[in-house]
């Protein structure tokens, strides 16, 4: 009988460990660690408490330069992500000019090209990811220039990965919506970005905000229940509020409706195990993605954007 061969990589991190073994029995996805915190499976299942997922193909090679030519031949670049036989990895990737990874200083240009990635299964097999979840931030370490002094809470850098990964830019020309927005952190990245920011929260936030942007208003008031007035002028709604992902779900299905709206932003933020069935009623909405970012805690993140 032929071994099912492996058809995916889940890249995991030590503080989600225990929510991507939950998702994975309940999704009946039987995986095998191939490497620290890299875990393979036969299944193709879509899992999220992953920092990066991978559809994998695998490309058996003899030496280090028929590895290199071999990944040549299919792609000019390549992202590498060590996992076994690291140092033989290095090596291949060194012979692809794979480049060594940097601080991305936000914001990072808009990536049009999407580069395929490789890791290694044994000495002589490759695993090969045509699109990785992550874009060119295989494996999901998204690395950003933090600034110390600027933001009122480090929460900002979420955003900015987030904004980063899906590829997404916010202007002048945007009227934002951040909800539960205090401190501001997230209120900050947009204003930075020259938006004007509409901030709703019961608490309010860092004064010193103010005076930095003139664009930059704050409302008193329930974070869920913004009034019809400031949701029908937005073009971005963003969210980092401590709320029960469930009520959340109830307010976006209904703001994927509103009429200027090119995306919104917003964390998952989950007491306990996480509810895997709101989760993936999440990530049924049209045209969302949902991602645990390097800058998250027990939290993920999710992303829609209107179609065009």
């Amino acid at each position: 009988m032929q071994t099912p061969q492996i058809q995916s990589l889940y890249f995991v991190r030590e503080n989600i460990l225990h929510e991507f073994r939950d998702e994975a029995a309940a999704k009946g996805v039987v995986v095998q660690e191939l490497a620290p915190l890299i875990f393979a499976s036969t299944s193709a299942e879509r899992l999220f408490w992953v920092l990066d997922y991978w559809r994998v193909d695998e490309v058996p090679f003899e030496s280090i330069s028929h590895a290199v030519k071999s990944l040549r031949s299919r792609n000019k670049k390549w992202a590498y992500v060590g996992s076994t036989l690291f140092r033989r990895g290095a090596l291949i990737a060194e012979g692809l000019k794979v480049p060594k990874d940097k601080k991305i200083q936000f914001p990072a240009p808009i990536e049009t090209q999407k580069k395929p990635a490789f890791t290694l299964k044994n000495t002589t097999t490759l695993f090969v990811c045509e699109k990785p979840l992550k874009g060119n931030f295989a494996g999901g370490k998204v690395a950003l220039e933090e600034d110390r002094v600027g933001p009122p809470s480090r929460a900002y850098l979420k955003l900015q990965e987030a904004l980063t990964l899906a590829n997404l830019e916010i202007s002048d020309k945007d009227s934002v919506l951040d909800l539960g927005a205090t401190p501001g952190g997230w209120s900050y990245v947009a204003a930075s970005l020259g938006a004007a920011v509409t901030m709703i929260d019961r608490s309010e936030p860092d004064p010193k905000l103010f005076k930095k942007f003139k664009k930059l208003e704050y409302i008193k008031g329930d974070g869920l229940n913004p009034t019809e007035a400031f949701l029908s002028k937005a073009t971005v709604l963003v969210s980092d509020m401590a709320c029960e992902p469930a009520r959340l779900l109830k307010s976006v299905s209904a703001w994927v409706n509103l009429p200027h709206l090119r995306f919104m932003v917003c964390t998952l933020k989950f007491h306990g195990i996480s509810d895997k069935k709101v989760i993936a009623a999440f990530a049924a909405i049209p045209h969302s993605e949902i991602y645990h970012l390097w800058n998250n805690g027990h939290e993920l993140t999710w992303v829609w954007k209107k179609a065009r």
